[in-house]
C-alpha cells in the first residue's frame, strides 16, 4: 500500500522525519532535520507538492483497474478519480488537509 514522509516540528528547532503507513496509519520517525534544511520553519511548498502528487499517483495507480475495458465505472469512481487528478488545482495546493481529499468508494 506504501507510506509517507511528512516534517514535524520539535521545540528545539529541528524537525523529525515521519513515515507514516498507509495501510496501519502508524507513524515511524525514520530521521531528524535541522533548522538550516528547512529555514522557514517547514517544508518548502515544492516539497509538499512533489510528496503530494507521489501519494495522489499510488492512489490513482491503485484504481487503474477500474478503466479496464471489461469492466465499467460507477459514476462514483469515475468522480474520485477526476477528483484526485484535479488535485493540483484545488485552492489548498499544495499544503492539503486530509479533509481536502476526495474519499475512495
Amino acid at each position: 500500500m506504501g507510506s509517507y514522509t511528512i516534517t514535524r516540528a520539535k521545540d528545539d528547532g529541528t524537525f523529525d522525519l515521519v513515515e507514516i503507513d498507509l495501510k496501519t496509519n502508524q507513524e515511524t520517525i525514520v530521521g531528524n532535520v535541522t533548522d538550516a534544511q528547512y529555514p522557514n520553519g517547514q517544508e518548502s511548498n515544492d516539497e509538499v507538492a512533489l510528496r503530494n502528487r507521489s501519494y495522489r499517483n499510488e492512489e490513482l495507480a491503485k484504481t487503474d483497474w477500474w478503466a479496464g475495458s471489461d469492466v465499467t465505472m460507477t459514476e462514483s469512481q469515475r468522480t474520485y478519480r477526476q477528483s484526485l487528478r484535479d488535485l493540483t488545482s484545488h485552492a489548498n495546493w499544495p499544503n492539503l488537509s486530509d479533509s481536502d481529499w476526495p474519499t475512495k468508494p
